[in-house]
């Protein structure tokens, strides 16, 4: 596991603006979290290893992967702030 266990996994999003917002959402309410990223571009490339596929560009169709993770205390207030301000709900 990337983090420790006292961390949760509360958000995931291709959506680099929405990655963003979210995290400055948590930040203005004083909640601590920890971000990673997944890049797609990596995974695709090493697929493509025996040069057999046409060369990998930034065209849109791959997309990586934005995650926000909060301590196990403060996933419920987390949960509700990013939904209610993401969603609209």
């Amino acid at each position: 596991m990337l983090f420790s266990q006292k961390w949760e996994e509360i958000y995931v999003t291709s959506d680099q603006e929405a990655f963003f917002r979210a995290k400055y959402l948590l930040d203005e309410q004083g909640i601590p979290f920890k971000t990673d990223q997944i890049s797609n571009q990596l995974r695709l490339s090493f697929n493509n290893a025996d040069g057999s596929r046409a060369a990998l560009g930034r065209d849109g169709s791959v997309r990586d992967f934005y995650k926000i993770l909060v301590k196990k205390e403060d996933r419920e207030k987390a949960r509700l702030i990013l939904e209610k301000q993401l969603t609209g709900k």
